[in-house]
C-alpha cells in the first residue's frame, strides 16, 4: 500500500480538489431529470443522461389524454379516448373508451378509477380530473353539470364549488392548482355554438379558503393556459387566444396571441403585455425568476424566447436548428439549467430536445420522429 505525507502546502490543495471533485458530482446529480410523454401512448424517459425511452402504456387504438403526473414521475392519472392519431377502435377497445385510470410507473400496475366519477352504466364520465394539489391528496375536477369540484382519491370529501357568476354554461377548463394549495386558476369558456355575443376566455382565481371568485381577465381578451408561478403570487396566459382553442390556422381577423403575466392579488393589473407576437406555450424557471415560450417570429419559422417574471429582459434562445415549424412544449428542468421543448419540420415529424438557458449544448433526446407531446419533466432522485 502507498502511503503519501501531506505537507503544509500539499494539504489545502488536496483538500480544494476533493471540495471541487464533491460540488461536481452534486452538479451532475442536479441536472438529471425524467420527462413524461405521449406519442399516442404514454412514454417515459427516467433519465436524461441515459436517453433510454420506456413505453408505459400499449394502448393503438386508443389515445391518452388529460395526463396529471405525480411531482416525481411515480404515478401518472390520465383519461383513455379516441384520437386522430389513433386508429378505429376495436370492440374491446371501446369498451376502455371514456374511462379514468392511474398508472403507478414503478409496479407498471394499471387502476381503473371511473367508478369514482360515475356509476355505471358508462356511457361518459360527467368528470374530468383537471388538476393535482400540491400535497398529491386531492385533486380538482370538472362537472359538466355543475362545474368545477375537489375531492380525495378514494372519492371521499368531494366539495362542489359553486360558480354564480357564470350562469347557465358552467364550461370550466383549463384549472391549475397553486403551488401553496390555496387557490385554483381557471377558463371559462364560452364559444360560439352557445349563440352569445362575446364568444371567449374567461381568465378566473377561485379562493379555496376564502371561498370568493376573482377574474383576471374578461371573455373578449381571450386568456388561456393559466400557470402559476412557483410563489403562488402569478399567473401566466396566453391571451387572444383563438376561439375555438384547437383551431390551429391564423385567423387575420384575431389579434395575435400574446403572453402575459398578471398579479393575483392585483387583478386586472398585467405586468406586462409582451411585444412579441403570437407568442404562446408558456413556462416558469423552478425560481420563478424567468418565463420560457414561443413565439413566431414570421409568418412560418418559430422562436425560443426567455423573459424576466417582471416582462423585462425578452431574448431568444439560439438554437441552432434552422426554420422550426413546430416548437412547443418548453419545459424548465427541476433545477433550471435546462429547457426541455419539442421541435420539428411538422406535428407528425418531431423530436424532444434539451438545451440550456443561453443556448448552449442543444441536444436531441429522442432520435426517431413523431408527434410527442411533453407532459412532465420532474426530478430524478
Amino acid at each position: 500500500m502507498l502511503f503519501v505525507k501531506l505537507s503544509k502546502k500539499t494539504f489545502p490543495l488536496m483538500l480544494f480538489i476533493l471540495i471541487l471533485l464533491a460540488l461536481t458530482s452534486c452538479a451532475t446529480k442536479q441536472n438529471r431529470f425524467g420527462i413524461i410523454f405521449t406519442n399516442v401512448d404514454i412514454y417515459r424517459i427516467s433519465d436524461n443522461t441515459q436517453n433510454k425511452i420506456e413505453q408505459l402504456t400499449f394502448t393503438p387504438t386508443i389515445g391518452e389524454y388529460h395526463l396529471l403526473v405525480s411531482k416525481n414521475g411515480d404515478k401518472i392519472i390520465f383519461e383513455a379516448g379516441a384520437t386522430e392519431l389513433t386508429a378505429p377502435p376495436s370492440e374491446l377497445a371501446l369498451e376502455k373508451l371514456d374511462h379514468i385510470y392511474i398508472l403507478d410507473t414503478v409496479s407498471r400496475e394499471l387502476e381503473d378509477i371511473t367508478d369514482i366519477f360515475t356509476a355505471p352504466p358508462i356511457i361518459h364520465p360527467p368528470m374530468q380530473i383537471e388538476a393535482w394539489s400540491p400535497d398529491q391528496k386531492q385533486f380538482a375536477f370538472i362537472n359538466y353539470q355543475t362545474g368545477l369540484g375537489i375531492m380525495n382519491f378514494d372519492g371521499t370529501n368531494r366539495k362542489d364549488i359553486p360558480m354564480p357568476s357564470l350562469g347557465e354554461f358552467p364550461n370550466i377548463f383549463l384549472v391549475s392548482w397553486s403551488p401553496d394549495g390555496k387557490k385554483l386558476a381557471m377558463n371559462h369558456n364560452v364559444d360560439e355554438s352557445q349563440q352569445l355575443q362575446n364568444p371567449g376566455a374567461k381568465l378566473l382565481v377561485y379562493d379555496l379558503e376564502r371561498g370568493t371568485l376573482t377574474q383576471l381577465a374578461d371573455y373578449n381578451e381571450g386568456c388561456a393556459q393559466p400557470k402559476w408561478s412557483p410563489t403562488s403570487q402569478q399567473v401566466v396566459a396566453t391571451c387572444s387566444y383563438r376561439f375555438p382553442y384547437f383551431y390551429e390556422v391564423a385567423d387575420p381577423n384575431v389579434i395575435p396571441e400574446t403572453v402575459r403575466i398578471f398579479d393575483v392579488n392585483h387583478p386586472g393589473q398585467p405586468y406586462e403585455r409582451l411585444t412579441f407576437s403570437p407568442c404562446s406555450d408558456s413556462s416558469w424557471s423552478p425560481d420563478g425568476k424567468q418565463i420560457a415560450f414561443v413565439c413566431y417570429k414570421d409568418a412560418s419559422k418559430k422562436g425560443l424566447f426567455i423573459v424576466n417574471s417582471d416582462g423585462n429582459d425578452i431574448h431568444e434562445v439560439n438554437l441552432g436548428l434552422g426554420n422550426l415549424a413546430v416548437l412547443k412544449n418548453p419545459s424548465w428542468s427541476p433545477d433550471g439549467t435546462q429547457i426541455v421543448y419539442v421541435a420539428g419540420a411538422d406535428s407528425g415529424h418531431t423530436n424532444i430536445y434539451s438545451v440550456h438557458p443561453d443556448g448552449s449544448d442543444n441536444h436531441p433526446l429522442t432520435t426517431q420522429v413523431a408527434f410527442y407531446s411533453i407532459v412532465s419533466v420532474y426530478p430524478v432522485p
